[in-house]
């Protein structure tokens, strides 16, 4: 087989491994940092198996485990993190395909040992709907030579265009290039790159949904007004048992007040026909205290006419010994009024 049919088959193998996946295909970066590169692919291979290799060729290239990878089977981008890159090279993004030629895209891997040739402060972007989002492109040199472009998108080469939707403005500087993209929507997530004549530096802007003026309560979590209503909540029979205790108290207190007053009443009116007669007591000439008690019949009972029981009291009249007077004979004496 001679040269002509190898290189044949060599092209015929390159172009048919570069449909249906892409990539950058050259980025800078400083010794021990770390890089992120997106490989976009079909739709088609969303559960295919997918590898990173390295090496000058893809036929001669061998799978390498050195760094990580994710799957976006959504978004249809495997994505490759390098962390502490060391070494230049060629790695490859890899689509196994069985009982068929594997589908892969290259990109070249520059490692320089001071500031990369094309770089951004982060290749991580996040922006709010109809928000703003700001990109520094850091370059050397190709002023006006920046692009700004979006995976499987067009790329804007001008001072200012429309990207997916969004508004792009970009100002060009003598050693960066300032990116503004703004009146974001949700379909504007998704992985750019600032673009020299033979760099490409991918960012990747999330657009976030616009927080509305309420408050809502994440996942597990209550609102401030579901916490009030909460609270009212377990404090309401507290208030409503204090309110009828409260109530109780007061109806006891008015029961007793009003007790008190109409057993004074009742008192007062049956005590009004009788008259309280204090009285007096002598000393002994000795000093010997006795009581001397003596009561007098006021109204004899054998001449109280029967006729007259309804008008006269009777009076009490008790006499005792002088012996036991100062021990039993009463202070008082009540007499009923005629």
């Amino acid at each position: 087989m001679d040269l002509n049919c190898l290189l044949f088959i060599f092209s015929f193998f390159r172009l048919s491994g570069a449909q249906g996946i892409t990539t950058v295909s050259q980025i800078s970066a400083r010794r021990g940092q770390s890089v992120i590169i997106p490989c976009l692919y079909n739709h088609t291979y969303a559960f295919s198996y997918k590898y990173l290799s390295v090496g000058d060729y893809w036929l001669s290239s061998v799978q390498t485990y050195h760094y990580k990878t994710s799957d976006d089977t959504k978004g249809h981008i495997f994505t490759v993190h390098m962390d502490d890159v060391q070494e230049p090279g060629y790695y490859w993004c890899t689509i196994h395909i069985p009982l068929a030629f594997d589908i892969y895209v290259g990109f070249f891997l520059d490692i320089t040992p001071d500031s990369p040739r094309l770089y951004v402060n982060s290749q991580i972007v996040t922006g709010s709907e109809n928000g703003s989002v700001t990109i520094t492109c850091y370059h050397q040199g190709a002023q006006y030579g920046v692009k700004w472009c979006k995976f499987g998108d067009q790329c804007i080469t001008g001072a200012s265009g429309t990207l997916a939707g969004a508004s792009v403005k970009i100002i060009h500087g003598l050693r960066n290039t300032t990116v503004r993209m703004s009146q974001l929507k949700k379909e504007n997530t998704g992985w750019y790159w600032c673009s020299t004549e033979d760099l490409q530096m991918p960012v990747h802007i999330t657009v976030h949904q616009k927080e509305s003026s309420k408050t809502t309560a994440e996942p597990g979590q209550f609102s401030p007004s579901t916490r009030k209503r909460t609270a009212i909540f377990f404090l309401m029979p507290v208030i409503l048992e204090i309110i009828l205790l409260t109530f109780i108290y007061l109806a006891l207190k008015l029961a007793r007040f009003c007790k008190r007053r109409f057993l004074q009443s009742v008192n007062e009116a049956e005590g009004g026909p009788y008259v309280t007669m204090h009285r007096e007591q002598s000393l002994r000439s000795n000093g010997c205290s006795a009581a001397e008690g003596v009561y007098e019949n006021m109204a004899e009972l054998s001449e109280i006419p029967a006729s007259s029981h309804k008008s006269t009291g009777l009076a009490v009249v008790k006499k005792t010994d002088s012996s036991n007077a100062s021990q039993q004979e009463p202070d008082y004496v009540n007499i009923m009024k005629t």
